[in-house]
């Protein structure tokens, strides 16, 4: 088996988490509208967002929704996404799972329902925010950060803005606020803006790792592998990982970096800390082992990534690349 063709294989499996699908070509719908559809047929509130996730958990686009209950975007690379509705008081009411092909546009229909209120774990997971802890922040402003971060609960991105700001203005050398209001902006789709307070956020606290991983995060969104490196790399010698998203954007970023033994390595660190969903980690090495011609250690990773999780949503496509691995390595 060449070395090509088992690349082709793994990148598969990891190429939504970049945006990167290989499938042999690189094929993209070039615009795709995702449609929010209530079975009440009430419209949508203007906060509404819509964020397509790949199979990794790797979120690809966030958009805003427009007077038609409609999310645009534009070059989507063809594969299977989640779609998922984020409002005050709106919820998938199904999984949410779209197939987008390769086209000049796609129209795609998603379920959503009200609800009053909405689980932080979806959130949480997107952007390092920071709680509200520091005694040093006078009395009116930590009521306004505070309030921000109630509004963020709520996925209120427009209100937790303006209740940041007023904090800010009331105590501007507050790190973590900056920290918080980068996380927002990046939530609301103005990346320009989130950049210039995170940057803000560092320059008042060089240590504040979760700035370093928004920081990263946004590089990653901008296709920006080597920064996004450096920044994940700074914020993860900070402070311990304290979810698997972190390592894999690091791990992914070393990747495509072609900096291998750092990927595996990287790989190594979030299966050693037993962090929760660490197991798409061994995809990552799965494919540095490959490009190092190593194809019985990336056979070994896939493995063990079905042992952990023998009923995730790629082990499917696992069980086929091993398949594939080992009949075209048996015909050598």
């Amino acid at each position: 088996m060449t070395g090509r063709s088992i690349a082709v294989v793994l990148l598969l499996l990891l190429g939504t988490a970049s945006a990167q699908i290989e499938n042999g070509s690189s094929e993209v719908a070039r615009r795709v509208r995702v449609r929010i559809a209530f079975s009440d047929h009430t419209p949508c509130d203007s906060s509404t967002r819509v964020v397509l996730t790949g199979a990794m958990g790797f979120a690809l686009a966030e958009g805003s929704v427009n007077n038609e209950c409609t999310a645009e975007f534009s070059d989507v690379p063809s594969g299977r996404y989640r779609v998922t509705v984020r409002g005050t008081d709106t919820a998938n009411a199904d999984e949410g799972d779209v197939e987008v092909k390769s086209a000049v546009a796609q129209d795609l229909e998603v379920r959503a329902k009200h609800t009053e209120s909405s689980d932080p774990s979806s959130w949480a997971a997107h952007a390092a925010f920071i709680s509200v802890k520091d005694l040093r922040v006078p009395s009116n402003a930590a009521k306004e950060f505070e309030k921000a971060s109630r509004l963020i609960a709520k996925q209120d991105w427009a209100k937790a803005t303006e209740r940041l700001q007023k904090g800010l203005a009331l105590y501007p050398n507050y790190a973590t606020g900056y920290n918080n209001l980068g996380a927002v902006y990046s939530h609301l789709g103005n990346n320009a803006r989130a950049r210039e307070a995170l940057q803000q956020a560092i320059s008042l606290d060089d240590r504040l790792a979760p700035a370093y991983v928004n920081l990263g995060r946004l590089s990653f969104l901008e296709k920006d592998y080597s920064s996004a490196e450096s920044l994940l790399t700074k914020a993860v010698n900070m402070a311990p990982a304290e979810n698997a998203d972190e390592l894999f954007l690091l791990a992914y970023a070393q990747l495509t970096d072609h900096h291998l033994d750092q990927a595996i390595q990287t790989s190594r660190q979030g299966h050693a800390a037993k962090l929760n969903h660490h197991a798409y980690l061994h995809l990552v090495a799965a494919n540095a082992y490959e490009q190092q011609s190593k194809i019985a250690d990336s056979m070994s990773e896939l493995e063990v990534y079905l042992s952990e999780e023998p009923n995730g949503i790629r082990s499917a496509k696992v069980r086929k690349a091993l398949v594939t691995f080992q009949a075209q390595t048996a015909g050598r």
